[in-house]
């Protein structure tokens, strides 16, 4: 598991990509709180290190390291020994399991649910379900691509069920027959091990394995959150043993492979000339690079598009709901509330559910998920006839 923990090179190129860093003076940074203090581990020295729960988990330090480094993992360890009050604790727990609260959505808000536990911040509005009517977009437009399972990831299940059918009439539109797995609430263990809990991390994506085992042979699983995605594909193997039976691909990479006449037809829409503004999670530009939204946008026939210039927008899944780390939050998010007050976009595309309430509460700017901008797009080219 920790196969090169130990061979950090102290080149502090980690540090130089670390967005808390630059914001919070507080924060020691990804060597010293990951690498630097795993050594001093090893050796029997055991004390934790004052802010190391600042840590969004957004791994940008373990893409920067040259030598494989786990950075971000080794500061997940370390927020083991954290020592915090029993709101804080409880709060924590509550948050290690988004698939658990998310079933409450269904029934009642989640943010009375979660503030009633404290330590909540006040300044980061939690999620809220969306309530959207879905239809279906017409006939294939492509042959038989196989069976795909879209994977209901905590957020898009609990907060989002309209943007999975958006997804799904998409890929069947794109000539994909699509099941949605897994059938009941479960998490992939991101939520877990960025709180600092690897055992629980591990027994909730075991969990989650299990589940999706239970459903049919597919070709793919096409993922709607870049954290799971990047969770599913890259740390399953690498930290739990674990792998699915098919290889995982964000929504994003399968939309840009759709057939030439989609997007011939998402191009005889008219043409807006607002800007819409795309923003990769940290998880999406540690998996795959940045400027994949960017490309997308622009194919799918918005004319004006703008990459994000935050380099992380804050939100870290659970990271900004929490009262320690709201002023961190809020000075990250900072260059995209000044991007939008200076572009005036119609909205913000990005692939994260929290994330997008984060932006949206910061610029007061709709903020969506890719498949919801192309869902409404092509929506637009079926309601202008530009079929006939």
């Amino acid at each position: 598991m920790w196969q090169a923990a130990d061979a950090c090179l102290k080149c502090t190129l980690c540090v130089t990509q670390c967005p808390v860093v630059s914001v919070n003076p507080d924060f020691a940074g990804p060597k010293a709180l990951g690498p630097e203090w795993f050594r001093r581990h090893q050796a029997g020295t055991l004390e934790t290190m004052a802010h190391v729960d600042d840590c969004t988990f957004c791994q940008l330090c373990e893409a920067a390291c040259p030598v494989d480094v786990p950075v971000a993992h080794l500061i997940a360890a370390h927020k083991e020994g954290t020592i915090r009050s029993w709101r804080h604790r409880l709060r924590d727990e509550m948050l290690a399991r988004p698939h658990r609260v998310a079933v409450f959505a269904r029934f009642s808000t989640v943010p009375t649910l979660v503030r009633s536990v404290g330590a909540i911040s006040q300044k980061t509005p939690l999620p809220r379900r969306h309530r959207e009517s879905v239809g279906g977009l017409g006939p294939p437009l492509a042959k038989s691509q196989g069976r795909v399972a879209l994977f209901r990831d905590c957020y898009s299940a609990g907060y989002d069920p309209g943007l999975l059918d958006m997804a799904q009439a998409l890929l069947s539109l794109w000539g994909f027959e699509v099941v949605q797995l897994p059938r009941v609430a479960s998490c992939c263990g991101a939520a877990a091990y960025a709180a600092g809990k690897p055992a629980l991390a591990r027994k909730t994506a075991e969990s989650c394995r299990r589940e999706l085992a239970l459903g049919p042979q597919v070709s793919a699983w096409v993922t709607l959150n870049a954290t799971c995605d990047g969770t599913l594909r890259e740390e399953w193997p690498r930290y739990f043993g674990l792998s699915l039976d098919a290889p995982v691909l964000p929504f994003d990479e399968v939309a840009l492979s759709a057939s030439d006449e989609f997007w011939r037809r998402m191009h005889l829409v008219s043409a807006s000339n607002v800007p819409l503004i795309t923003h990769t999670t940290c998880r999406g530009k540690v998996a795959r690079g940045d400027g994949h939204l960017t490309k997308l946008a622009r194919r799918a026939g918005f004319s004006r598009v703008e990459p994000s210039v935050a380099a992380c927008c804050g939100a870290a899944g659970s990271y900004a709901f929490k009262v320690e780390h709201e002023d961190t939050a809020q000075a990250l998010a900072k260059p995209l509330a000044l991007q939008s007050k200076r572009v005036k976009p119609q909205g913000f595309m990005t692939d994260s559910g929290t994330c997008a309430i984060h932006i949206e509460h910061v610029t007061q700017v709709q903020t969506r998920h890719p498949a919801y901008w192309l869902y409404r797009q092509y929506q637009r080219y079926l309601q202008e006839g530009s079929g006939q």
